[in-house]
């Protein structure tokens, strides 16, 4: 008896092992034709996408908002850098106007010194005459009186007619007129020296206004190196200006190309998408085609089976991204489309279908 029911067990036993083998092979199967179906199904549809979630967490928005703040903060810098050259600009600038404006201030002055000193000449040159002829007449007139009272005065000194205190003044009033005719001379000798200096001015600030050497004196030598100092001050600010005015120009194109970068990094889907409070999903280029706005989406159960329409497929959003394939695993390039959902629990889904269902189940 106790055989027998050991027979049975070993046969139900037996029974058992049979039925779970057949069950995991028949598991084993539909889950090799699952795949292979699945693998079959997107190696030849077009008509699928991926929704993604974004959050302000996410790596791709973390990493964009650290390159834009670094973008940002390099523009900002070239902008102070711009800042400062625009007030060395202006500061050569000044410093040209300033000099320029002196160096004509200057040519006009040393002209009106130049016409001056012709005036001057031009008056001192009769007056000279007049002086020495006038110096002439009265030391002429002065040597003759002085001879004559010489003469009288002695004769009446020696025939006792006259006192020697009325002798020597006499003597005094001549000794007077000589010491005239000295001053006379004098005058003669400074109206000649200053005439002679003004004619050497004169010939100094035409030798400066014809850029001779010879001529040349020493007064209008330290003008003129006020002069020239001035213009290596203008050949500086220029030289100066121009290496700055080529500075600002490189800077315009760096800034301009950080403004390019931080529009293009603006522009992202995943900025975009978080400035707008968008749902997205990629889209692969191949699948492009299927995904216009209004095209329906629907969500399958497994995969392939069982789906719903969950919403529509919204504006394409500008740049390209790239995500991995949701089987394959596979970096695909692509862009991202707004996603309009009847609710919002739809964007979890790893796969949502594009146009009708993949089955029409």
């Amino acid at each position: 008896m106790n055989q027998r029911i050991v027979n049975m067990l070993n046969t139900a036993a037996v029974n058992v092992y049979k039925a779970l083998g057949s069950v995991l092979l028949a598991l084993i199967l539909v889950g090799l034709v699952s795949y292979l179906g699945v693998q079959a199904f997107f190696f030849v549809s077009h008509s699928w996408l991926t929704p993604t979630v974004v959050s302000p967490t996410d790596p791709e928005i973390l990493q964009l908002n650290a390159q834009l703040a670094q973008q940002a903060a390099a523009r900002d810098k070239l902008l102070a850098d711009r800042r400062d050259l625009e007030a060395r600009m202006e500061q050569a600038e000044r410093l040209l106007g300033s000099e320029k404006e002196f160096q004509e201030r200057f040519r006009l002055a040393l002209e009106s010194e130049r016409e001056a000193r012709a005036k001057a000449l031009r008056r001192l040159a009769p007056l000279r005459r007049e002086y020495q002829e006038a110096a002439q007449e009265i030391a002429e007139s002065n040597r003759a009186y002085a001879g004559m009272a010489r003469t009288r005065t002695e004769a009446l000194y020696n025939a006792r007619m006259l006192e020697r205190e009325e002798r020597l003044t006499a003597n005094h009033q001549l000794a007077q007129l000589a010491r005239s005719n000295l001053s006379l001379a004098e005058g003669s000798a400074e109206l000649q020296t200053k005439l002679e200096a003004v004619k050497r001015e004169l010939d100094g600030f035409d030798a400066s206004l014809g850029g001779r050497i010879e001529g040349l004196t020493t007064e209008v030598l330290l003008l003129e190196r006020e002069y020239t100092r001035s213009v290596l001050e203008v050949a500086r600010a220029e030289s100066e200006r121009h290496h700055l005015k080529e500075s600002l120009e490189s800077l315009d194109e760096a800034v301009a190309r950080y403004d390019a970068l931080l529009a293009s990094i603006r522009s992202s889907p995943w900025m975009e998408a978080i400035e707008r409070g968008l749902t997205m999903a990629f889209v692969p280029y191949e699948n492009l085609e299927n995904a216009r706005p209004g095209t329906l989406l629907y969500q399958c159960a497994l995969t392939l089976l069982w789906c719903r329409e969950v919403g529509m497929v919204g504006q394409t959003l500008r740049g390209e991204v790239t995500a991995k394939h949701p089987v394959r695993q596979a970096l695909l390039r692509g862009v991202m489309v707004e996603l309009k959902l009847k609710d919002e629990h739809w964007a979890r889904e790893e796969l949502l279908h594009l146009g009708r269902p993949p089955l029409l189940l």
